[in-house]
């Protein structure tokens, strides 16, 4: 897994230079409006905890290098558990924070993502069948708590066509589980994702008189 994580990052840092240097032309401006849903990869390292999330995102550009994005975070599956026997029932989250835009001649568009945000976090005990009683669950789940959580990470847009764009993302997850469990996880994790986006300027520029 992370051989897979390090060698999406080296693509996409690549993707960032070789984009870069074949546009011409700048697409985004102000009042653009782009969303998304996709699939997320996500890693625990702390933990050795895999995940697997559904991301929706809407984004709003309040000028060419500053946008303003929303992300509503789902955790569909995870495998795997700490040392403590500790595994992740609920990891959901709701993030809103700024996109700062490196600015190219072109319909490429990299940028930095900076988030904060706030998680519903449940997690569970899983004893060795030789540690419980017959008849007796090897599961004790722990209640589910609100933990602030934080977001950074680096992506690319590339706008090939007006109403569609393709996009790619890496994220480092920051928190906290602030969970009554004996060993509570550690919510840092690796995020990545790709897939394809939709867009429209919701507010035209005025044309100036000749």
């Amino acid at each position: 897994m992370k051989k897979i994580l390090f060698a999406f990052m080296v693509l996409q840092v690549t993707s960032l230079a070789v984009f870069g240097q074949i546009e011409s032309q700048q697409f985004i401006k102000k009042h653009l409006v782009r969303a998304s849903a996709s699939i997320v990869s996500g890693y625990m390292y702390k933990s050795n905890i895999k995940n697997v999330h559904l991301n929706g995102n809407l984004e709003y550009y309040i000028d060419n290098k500053v946008s303003i994005r929303g992300d509503y975070n789902i955790l569909l599956g995870s495998d795997g558990l700490t040392d403590q026997y500790m595994g992740l029932k609920d990891d959901h989250n709701v993030m809103l924070g700024a996109v700062f835009h490196i600015q190219t001649k072109g319909y490429f568009d990299p940028y930095i993502i900076l988030q904060p945000g706030i998680g519903y976090t449940s997690s569970y005990i899983e004893l060795p069948s030789t540690m419980i009683a017959n008849g007796e669950s090897n599961k004790k789940y722990y209640e589910g708590v609100l933990s602030p959580v934080g977001s950074a990470g680096i992506g690319f847009n590339y706008y090939f066509q007006r109403f569609a764009h393709l996009f790619m993302e890496t994220r480092y997850m920051y928190g906290q589980h602030l969970s009554k469990a004996p060993s509570p996880i550690s919510l840092e994790e690796l995020r990545i994702t790709f897939g394809l986006g939709f867009n429209v300027f919701v507010i035209k520029d005025k044309k100036k008189p000749a």
